[in-house]
């Protein structure tokens, strides 16, 4: 997962720390080199061991999950490694095209899935059916399709045990599609605030520019109304003239 990153981060401490202990050492103590590089190794894990710890925790605690759930999520991901690879291993025993694309696309929603857990591992628990299920269904039943797909003088009734077999692969892939909605179900409830968020800023936005608007309609009213009384007297001097 790339949240080992905590690993990373105790290394980048750690490791001067190790040498500043083992150069301390050298200069305070005088003694041999070996005893000198155990004393640089015990700085090394003293500021290890607690700065992997914060940073995990810190990392945990953005994911929302406990340092259990991580480990069991983590678990079941490295499981899921084999079984992606199993299935990987199976396209060579493709025979026909149809099947190439229906193989291809369960194993696209299968990599989907797991890469989506494998950043962010809370979404594991929107898809538990899914490691604990569907995978395994469908990377055995497709090892046991292209075995027996494969097999020369079929029988009409192992014909038709084939379809059916190859019809049940269509609906798995609908399930796994269902998975995959059902994983992304908070993502889109985002979406939908965040588009609710636009459309209020963008009315705030055009709130001001209306009502400026609307000032500069009566402005132009008022200035009408006083030219016409204007034209008017004109008119009445002009009768009195006469």
């Amino acid at each position: 997962m790339k949240y080992n990153i905590s690993h990373w981060f105790a290394s980048i401490v750690s490791i001067p720390v190790a040498v500043v202990t083992g150069l301390a050492s050298m200069v305070a103590f005088d003694i041999h080199l070996v005893f000198d590089m155990f004393i640089a190794a015990g700085g090394f894990f003293a500021a290890y061991l607690p700065s992997q710890s914060y940073s995990m925790k810190s990392q945990l605690e953005k994911m929302g999950i406990t340092k259990s759930d991580y480990k069991y999520v983590k678990t079941q991901l490295a499981e899921a490694r084999e079984k992606i690879r199993r299935l990987r291993k199976n396209y060579k025993n493709v025979r026909t095209l149809k099947d190439a694309k229906l193989i291809y696309d369960i194993n696209r929603i299968i990599r989907t899935i797991y890469t989506s857990v494998e950043e962010n591992p809370k979404l594991f628990f929107n898809v538990q059916q899914f490691f604990h299920s569907n995978l395994d269904s469908a990377v055995n039943t497709i090892e046991q399709y292209l075995f027996l797909y494969k097999m020369p003088g079929k029988t009409k009734d192992e014909k038709v045990k084939l379809h059916e077999t190859r019809i049940s692969l269509l609906e798995l892939k609908r399930t796994m599609q269902s998975n995959l909605s059902a994983m992304n179900r908070s993502t889109y409830h985002s979406l939908d605030i965040e588009k609710e968020v636009i459309k209020l800023n963008r009315k705030r936005a055009d709130g001001p520019l209306k009502l400026n608007n609307k000032l500069q309609k009566e402005k132009v009213n008022l200035k009408k109304k006083e030219k016409e009384p204007v034209k008017a007297n004109r008119g009445e001097e002009h009768e009195g003239r006469e």
